[in-house]
């Protein structure tokens, strides 16, 4: 006798297991967002052109440029855009942002040791969070905060936001507190930190 599944549904329960849903490819790793960003500026480029001329400025530059992308490179360091006559770079490790900073004031000062036509000066301010990334590029607030704090260094200083600092506990580097700045784009004060870097 023929019976009509759909009775014999009502009556028993199904009489098989449904098919199994579809599996979800899985989905790519993605890398952490969170980045150290570090900018770096000459003091006084106008001056040095003005001192030396077109050629020999740019001679001096290229030093620049070179000492920068070796130390960048020794520390994990990636260049992302040049910043007039500085640089915008990132990092995954905030320490390693810090190192990188710090050696390349070192480097710096020999190379002016060394006897440049004209003394090289830096200031470099970091930061660190998750800027929005279009490709190569970065962009977002913490990418502004961290050039704000570049403009607030002088010749030869290394300023840092707290978080920076906060995540260098441990690692064997100095700061000293340098008080609360009021940073142009920024209605709250921010607390700087000098990197202890000679």
């Amino acid at each position: 006798i023929e019976v009509d599944p759909a009775v014999v549904q009502a009556f028993m329960g199904r009489t098989r297991d449904p098919a199994p849903p579809p599996q979800e490819p899985a989905r790519p790793r993605r890398e952490s967002a969170f980045r150290a960003i570090m900018f770096t500026d000459m003091v006084g480029s106008t001056e040095i052109l003005n001192q030396l001329g077109d050629e020999r400025a740019l001679d001096l530059v290229r030093a620049h440029d070179q000492l920068i992308r070796e130390r960048l490179g020794g520390n994990g360091g990636r260049e992302v855009d040049r910043a007039g006559d500085g640089f915008l770079t990132c990092f995954f490790s905030v320490g390693e942002a810090v190192r990188c900073s710090m050696e390349i004031q070192q480097g710096i000062r020999t190379m002016n040791e060394q006897g440049l036509e004209a003394v090289v000066r830096l200031r470099i301010g970091i930061g660190a969070g998750e800027p929005v990334c279009d490709g190569d590029a970065l962009f977002g607030s913490v990418v502004n905060l961290t050039a704000r704090i570049c403009d607030s260094a002088v010749a030869n200083q290394i300023l840092v936001a707290p978080v920076v600092r906060d995540l260098c506990i441990g690692k064997s580097i100095r700061f000293e507190d340098r008080g609360e700045a009021t940073l142009k784009g920024f209605s709250d004060p921010v607390r700087l930190h000098e990197v202890q870097w000679d």
